[in-house]
């Protein structure tokens, strides 16, 4: 017996996962009608016409949205996050890389489980201060776009490992990054930022530093007590003296110092005997 469209719109309805995808499968064989009825051409790329529909808010999609676990819309000239996205409660990855969002709305909130957030190469300006409220966050990448202020609030996202802003018009590291405890990668090349707060010293877990290509005057002694530091990248900025406390990093393996006015050279190479640093 042939399925009907009508027969598959109900479908669509089932909180079962398997009949959703079975049904928007089917639709390649009412392709006229799934092009009336959604304004959309038919995808035989079930994952990506389901996130079709739910971006072009041609489907609420209520039911598949209590299952689905990752959202992904790269490089589809996306101008806002749909509304649809806040309904998908189990939600740990969500990737809008490469589209032209402008913003990142408060409802973000809602996202309790969000475990990856990825939006590079967009047009944010601002980091809402309603992202602290992901707790289970792991990875936030923000990179290429035009973010001027990372909010004190960053910090309560104890499970955070990588924070990645390079290529932004970032002007400060808030004193709070300190708090960010399981902070491992900390990617901020390509910004306007002139000092390393000293309370970077208790990132214990930080093995990444990425400063290339900012104005740094100076490198804070504090950097000493960052044990498990393996690679440093300060290239292209105004640092004149590195401090002796960089002998204290055994772990460190590469420091990047290109294209600054560095004063004591010769005394580096003897503080980090094991460590390839690049002048």
């Amino acid at each position: 017996m042939t399925t009907t469209f009508q027969d598959l719109l109900e479908l669509l309805k089932s909180k079962n996962k398997t009949d959703i995808e079975n049904a928007l499968s089917q639709f390649q064989h009412h392709q006229k009608e799934f092009k009336a009825h959604f304004k959309l051409e038919y995808s035989e790329d079930v994952q990506e016409l389901m996130n079709m529909l739910l971006v072009y808010e041609a489907w609420d999609g209520e039911e598949e949205l209590m299952v689905m676990e990752e959202f992904d819309f790269y490089r589809k000239q996306i101008t806002h996050i749909p509304t649809a996205v806040w309904k998908i409660k189990n939600l740990k990855q969500l990737n809008f890389i490469g589209n032209q969002i402008t913003h990142i709305p408060v409802e973000v909130m809602r996202l309790k489980k969000l475990e990856a957030l990825f939006l590079s190469e967009n047009n944010i300006q601002n980091i809402p201060t309603e992202i602290s409220e992901l707790k289970v966050l792991r990875r936030l990448d923000l990179s290429h776009n035009q973010v001027t202020h990372i909010p004190e609030e960053i910090a309560e996202l104890q499970n955070l490992r990588e924070l990645i802003l390079y290529d932004n018009q970032i002007k400060e590291i808030p004193k709070s990054i300190g708090n960010a405890n399981n902070l491992a990668d900390l990617s901020l090349s390509d910004n306007q930022i002139e000092i390393i707060p000293t309370e970077i010293k208790n990132l214990k877990k930080l093995t990444k530093l990425d400063l290339n290509n900012n104005q740094v005057k100076s490198i804070p002694e504090e950097i000493g007590e960052l044990k498990k530091m393996q690679i440093i990248l300060l290239a292209n900025n105004q640092v004149q003296i590195v401090p002796k406390t960089l002998k204290k990093l055994k772990n460190l393996f590469a420091i990047h110092l290109q294209n600054n006015p560095i004063e004591n050279q010769d005394e580096v190479k003897e503080l980090l005997p094991n460590c390839t640093v690049y002048f």
